[in-house]
This record gives C-alpha cells, structure tokens and sequence, in this order.
C-alpha cells in the first residue's frame, strides 16, 4: 500500500514542477520538447545500428536494412542540433492545418444551409479556430509560450488534484485500517 501512496506523492510533485517550470520558462519549453523528439528519434535509430553490426547474418538473413536506423538517427541529430528551425517549421504547419480545418468547417456549414437552417452560433467555433490559425501564422513562438503557459496551469491543477486526492486517499486508509 506505501508504494502506491508514495506514486502518488511522485505524481503529484512531478506534475507541479513540470507545470511551473512551464509556466515560468514557456520560451524554453517547446524547444526542450523539440530536443527530446530528436533524442527518442536517435535512440532506435542507435540500436538498429548497433543491433545491425553486432548481430550474426548466418542466423539471421532476413535482419533489415540499416536504412530505417540510419535515417532515425540523422533525423535525430538534425532536431537536436537546429532546433529553432523545426520549432518554427511546426508551429507554421500548425497554424496551416487550422486554417484549412476552419475553413472546411465553413464551408460545410454553408453547404448545409442549403438543406437546412444553420444558427449563426454554429460558425463561432470555425472562425475562432480561424482566428487561432492565422495569429499562429503570424505570431509563431508567442502562440507556443501560450500553449505552454496553458500546459503549465493543467499540469498544476492536475498535481495538486492528485495532491489532494493523495490525502483523501490517505485518511481513508487510515481509518480502515484503525477498525
């Protein structure tokens, strides 16, 4: 029982560190992020290289390409070594596919009001969504610090719900086991 007691405690201060260290440092956040996407691209591709040289083609001949691993592994050095460059690279992509959702999203909506009446209220989410998309477009790394600011904020409610749920959970055990 102490074990998933103590995961708790190790869930819930995780979770408000990771929070305020996004609230207070969202500029670093996303390229953090990006970093450790390159690490996790250049880990596999490291041990499909490794297991490729180190493994015996005799036993097995069917053993792939190094293709895959080395492409892996470049990618990952790549997002590593220029972050910046994939950081605004996405957020210009992301700010793209909003567009282009928001106006689909309108444009069936005006399809639809030709077999039916569609309220007014119906376009306020598209042209919000519209709205996102083109401050991306043109505010890329402020429209990431505010995505991790929100990040951030969830993280701290989540650890301090867990916090909270952790005490709850705590003095009910308690009490059973006084009984």
């Amino acid at each position: 029982m102490k074990k998933s007691i103590n995961y708790f405690i190790l869930r819930a201060i995780s979770a408000i560190l990771l929070g305020a260290l996004l609230i207070l440092c969202p500029q670093n956040a996303i390229f953090f992020v990006v970093i450790t996407i390159g690490i996790l691209f250049i880990v596999p591709g490291l041990l499909s290289l490794i297991s490729y040289f180190t493994s015996d083609r005799t036993k097995r001949p069917d053993m792939p390409f190094l293709l895959a691993g080395i492409g892996s592994l470049l990618f990952g050095v790549v997002l590593v070594s220029v972050p910046n460059f994939f950081v605004n690279v996405l957020m210009y992509i992301l700010g793209i596919i909003l567009i282009i959702g928001a106006i689909e999203q309108i444009v069936v909506l005006i399809r639809f009001r030709k077999r039916a009446t569609v309220p007014a209220a119906f376009y306020v989410i598209p042209l919000l969504i519209l709205v996102a998309g083109v401050l991306v477009l043109f505010n890329p790394f402020k429209t990431a610090e505010i995505a991790f600011i929100l990040i951030g904020v969830t993280c701290l409610i989540y650890g301090i719900t867990e916090f909270i749920y952790w005490l709850k959970f705590k003095r009910k055990y308690n009490k059973n086991a006084i009984s």
